[in-house]
């Protein structure tokens, strides 16, 4: 079911609907949810890379041995995590800009989203009342 929220409903075309079909439209709300959900966090998680980069992150250095042993951290941790070469950095920078920007439309989505889905739980919730009631 598409969700396409430029016509978002609401409280009165909800009331309108028959309760199997909202709570259909219900379901996939959540769904929803739930994949802007993941989305927020592999943006997030794609800021701290592009963070990382800009700030030109160094490997981890060995540190002297311990107890006559030595300790050597796992070699090419940046190019494992996809933190970009040096002369790529300007690049990063952009994309961080950009990763910024689609963070905050998917926060007001996020938020339309939200208000939506707990109309629809709202009128469900209602409705299940009413029908113990009567």
């Amino acid at each position: 079911m598409a969700l396409g929220l430029t016509d978002p409903l609401t409280a009165l075309s909800f009331s309108a609907m028959p309760a199997d079909q909202l709570a259909d439209y219900h379901r996939a709300l959540v769904a929803a949810q739930r994949d802007v959900d993941h989305w927020r966090r592999l943006i997030l998680a794609r800021i701290d890379l592009a963070v990382a980069s800009v700030a030109d992150l160094d490997e981890p250095l060995t540190p002297p041995g311990l107890y006559g042993t030595v300790c050597n951290p796992p070699a090419g941790l940046r190019r494992l995590i996809g933190i970009a070469p040096t002369d790529v950095r300007a690049g990063e920078g952009a994309l961080l800009i950009r990763l910024r920007g689609a963070l905050e439309e998917l926060t007001r989505y996020e938020k339309t989203l939200g208000a939506v889905t707990g109309e629809a739980a709202s009128i469900l919730a209602f409705r299940a009342g009413a029908g113990a009631v009567a």
